[in-house]
């Protein structure tokens, strides 16, 4: 009897350790407690709170308010705290902010990148890749758009930004070809610097510009090599270059002296574009170098003015 109970023992036993090395070996393959999404996001570039804003998030912070009020199609809402320039964002603003990720765009963070992961997770996004394919920053664009709304838990919000976007341009492509601007070559013209100087900007084929365009059914006139930034800075002369196709200025309220002043020179009157009333103008506040908003905003904008008489 006394053989048979200690029997009995080291089956409950044998039974009980069992139990445990199960129990173990499941907590050991089950996946890690999911982190929370986060909430308190700092932005060090236009783009980043644009792209916050389509996802439904109103960042804590955000680089040079002003002039996203000056130069982005998008409302921004109240409670935003400016942290600095772009260029030079503060630090100590960012940090009393106490947020839980930033996202800061790799052209200007070199110095700061160290910093900011310090004070929380940082994101650094490339929107200006240096690969040579056509587009290259509108597929930045897309792709960094996606990477943020997977990081902030919204992935499924952003694949419906995303595929309204394109829904849209082709909705437009199909207005343009109705109206018999299908096909049209066309150069983007934005002032070049700062206020009075006489430098523009026409974008090339690598650029946010050059997307949109193609998804319009529109050629891109301004042909030469592509350039970092998406656009080569040029003088009024190269605008001979592409005078037997149609323009477009981009320009806000502040630059509307200057770009009168070049546009009433004689070298520009005399252009074939200028001649058949081929050159348009689009809202200062057009930006070629944002997310999916201001992308829609632009291709809306742009189809209006060609089909303008």
């Amino acid at each position: 009897m006394m053989q048979g109970r200690l029997d009995t023992l080291k089956q409950a036993a044998s039974r009980t350790v069992a139990a445990l090395v199960a129990v173990v070996a499941l907590a050991g393959l089950a996946a890690p407690a999911a982190q929370a999404a986060p909430s308190r996001v700092v932005a060090l570039e236009w783009e980043y709170v644009e792209d916050l804003l389509a996802l439904g998030i109103t960042p804590v912070g955000a680089a040079d308010l002003k002039g996203f009020r000056t130069w982005m199609p998008v409302r921004l809402p109240g409670g935003v705290r400016d942290v600095g320039t772009r260029q030079e964002p503060n630090l100590e603003r960012i940090a009393a902010l106490r947020p839980d990720l930033i996202i800061t765009p790799t052209f200007r963070s070199a110095k700061t990148i160290d910093t900011l992961r310090k004070i929380a997770p940082t994101m650094a996004l490339e929107p200006y890749p240096a690969g040579r394919r056509t587009d290259e920053q509108y597929h930045a664009m897309v792709n960094n758009f996606r990477r943020i709304a997977k990081r902030v838990g919204r992935a499924s919000r952003g694949e419906r930004v995303i595929t309204q976007l394109a829904r849209t341009q082709r909705s437009l492509k199909a207005k343009l070809r109705r109206g018999g601007r299908a096909g049209l070559r066309i150069t983007v013209v934005q002032p070049g610097g700062s206020v009075g100087s006489p430098q523009l900007r026409l974008f090339t084929r690598n650029s946010l510009t050059n997307g949109v365009l193609r998804r319009l059914g529109l050629r891109n006139n301004w042909t030469v090599k592509n350039e970092k930034y998406g656009f080569s800075t040029v003088g009024m002369e190269a605008l001979r270059r592409v005078q037997n196709g149609w323009a477009a200025f981009i320009y806000p309220a502040q630059y509307e002296s200057t770009v009168k002043r070049l546009t009433s020179q004689s070298s520009f009157r005399g252009l074939t574009m200028v001649k058949r009333g081929r050159v348009r103008t689009m809202p200062g506040n057009t930006w070629p170098f944002g997310g999916p908003i201001s992308t829609r905003v632009y291709a809306e904008r742009l189809t209006a003015a060609l089909l303008r008489r």
